[in-house]
C-alpha cells in the first residue's frame, strides 16, 4: 500500500527541483553575460605569425590556441596547452582575437568563483539534493527501488546527469558546463511530470528481482554520463567551427563560445566521459541478458530493448575503437559519438513508443 504522504512529498520536491535548476540556469546565463574573469574572458591584441610560426597554424587541424587535434587524449601535457593565447586571423587588429580559458590546465580553482557562478552552482547543488530527495522518498513509499515505469526512469537518469555535472564540474573545473547540462535536464524532467507521470504503486510481476537494482542502476549511470558527454560534443561541434572561421579571417571572437575551453579540451572531456560510461552500459547488457535468462529462461532473444543496447553499444565501441586505432579526433569522431546518442535515445523513447516487445511495461502510462 502506497503512503500517499511520501508519494505527494515526492511529487512536490521532484517539482520544486525542475525549478531552482531553472533559477541555476538564469544564474549560468548571467555569469557568461556579465561576469568578466581575466581567465575566463580576457582579448589580447592580435599579432600576425611570424614565418616560422604559419606553418605550424596550416593544416594541422589546430583549434584556437593553435592546438592539434592529433594529440594524444590521455596525454596529460594536453593541458598544459590550454593558456591564453591569441587566436585572430593574421595582421588582425585589436578587438579581432579571442583568447583560450585555462579551465582544465590547473589555473583556476576548483571551487566556482564570482557571485553569479557561485550562486549558480549552489542552486545545481541545492536542486540535485531536491531530487535525490524525491526519488528516495518514492522508493521508501513503494518499498522498492524507484525507476519501475518510466517516469521513475527519466527522473532518475536525469538525476545521473546532474550528478556527473556536479562532479565533473569539481575534478575538471567545468563549471562552464552548467548551463548546457541543465537544459535538456529541465525539458525532460517538465516532459516527464506533465505527460509522462505514473502515480507510485508496485511493480509487475516481471520486475520483482533484485536484477532490476543491479541491472537498471547500472544503466542510468551510464546514461547520465552518455548525456553529459553528449552535450559536451555538441559544444566541441560549435566550438570547432567558431575556431575556424576566426583562423579564417571570417567571423570575429567573442560571444558565450569565447568564454569555454577550446575545442580541444571539450573534445578531451567528452572522450573522457565515454571511457566512463562505456564500461557502465557494457555491465548493464551483460546483467540484463542474466535477468533475462531469470526471467523468461534465455540470456538473449533480440527483444527490440536488447536490440537496441546492443546496436547502441555497437556504435559507442566504434568510436572507442577509432580513438584508440585509427587515431580519429575531431569531427569524424564527434559524429559516431552523435549516432551512437541517437541510437540511445530511440531505445529509451522510440522503442517504448513505437515498437511493442518484452520490455512494454517499462513504456509510456496508458
Amino acid at each position: 500500500m502506497a503512503n500517499s504522504g511520501l508519494a505527494q512529498y515526492s511529487n512536490v520536491t521532484l517539482v520544486l527541483a525542475i525549478l531552482v535548476y531553472g533559477l541555476a540556469m538564469v544564474a549560468y546565463a548571467f555569469d557568461f553575460a556579465f561576469t568578466k574573469r581575466a581567465a575566463r574572458a580576457a582579448v589580447a591584441p592580435a599579432t600576425a605569425p611570424s614565418k616560422a610560426e604559419s606553418p605550424a597554424l596550416v593544416g594541422a587541424g589546430a583549434d584556437r590556441a593553435g592546438l592539434s587535434f592529433a594529440a594524444d587524449p590521455g596525454d596529460p601535457s594536453e593541458l598544459a596547452d590550454l593558456s591564453e593565447q591569441d587566436a585572430g586571423p593574421a595582421g588582425g587588429g585589436p578587438g579581432d582575437s579571442v583568447t583560450i580559458p585555462t579551465y582544465l590546465a590547473g589555473e583556476q580553482p576548483r571551487w566556482p568563483t564570482g557571485t553569479w557562478l557561485r550562486t549558480a552552482f549552489g542552486l545545481t547543488c541545492f536542486g540535485l539534493l531536491l531530487q535525490i530527495s524525491s526519488i528516495t522518498a518514492r522508493g521508501i513509499d513503494e518499498h522498492r527501488v524507484p525507476w519501475g515505469n518510466m517516469y521513475e526512469f527519466i527522473a532518475a537518469i536525469t538525476c545521473a546527469a546532474v550528478l556527473i555535472l556536479t562532479l565533473a564540474a569539481i575534478k575538471f573545473r567545468a563549471y562552464y558546463m552548467g548551463l548546457f547540462v541543465l537544459l535538456p535536464v529541465v525539458v525532460a524532467l517538465a516532459v516527464d511530470v506533465v505527460v509522462i507521470y505514473t502515480p507510485a504503486g508496485q511493480l509487475v510481476p516481471a520486475l520483482q528481482s533484485y536484477w532490476i537494482a543491479i541491472h537498471v542502476t547500472a544503466m542510468i549511470i551510464a546514461i547520465g554520463m552518455y548525456i553529459f558527454g553528449a552535450v559536451v560534443t555538441v559544444l566541441y561541434l560549435i566550438s570547432a567551427r567558431v575556431e575556424r572561421r576566426v583562423a579564417a579571417g571570417t567571423a570575429r571572437g567573442g560571444g558565450i563560445m569565447s568564454q569555454l575551453p577550446g575545442a580541444a579540451a571539450l573534445d578531451r572531456l567528452s572522450y573522457r566521459s565515454i571511457l566512463f560510461a562505456f564500461p557502465a552500459w557494457t555491465f548493464a547488457i551483460i546483467a540484463g541478458a542474466i535477468w533475462a535468462d531469470h526471467a523468461w529462461g534465455r540470456y538473449w532473444g533480440w527483444d527490440p530493448k536488447e536490440t537496441w543496447s546492443f546496436i547502441t553499444w555497437l556504435v559507442y565501441a566504434a568510436f572507442l575503437h577509432a580513438r584508440a586505432t585509427a587515431g580519429w579526433r575531431g569531427k569524424r569522431a564527434a559524429v559516431i559519438h552523435l549516432v551512437g546518442f541517437a541510437c540511445l535515445l530511440f531505445n529509451l523513447v522510440g522503442v517504448n513508443l513505437w515498437i511493442t516487445g518484452l520490455h512494454s511495461y517499462a513504456g509510456l502510462p496508458g
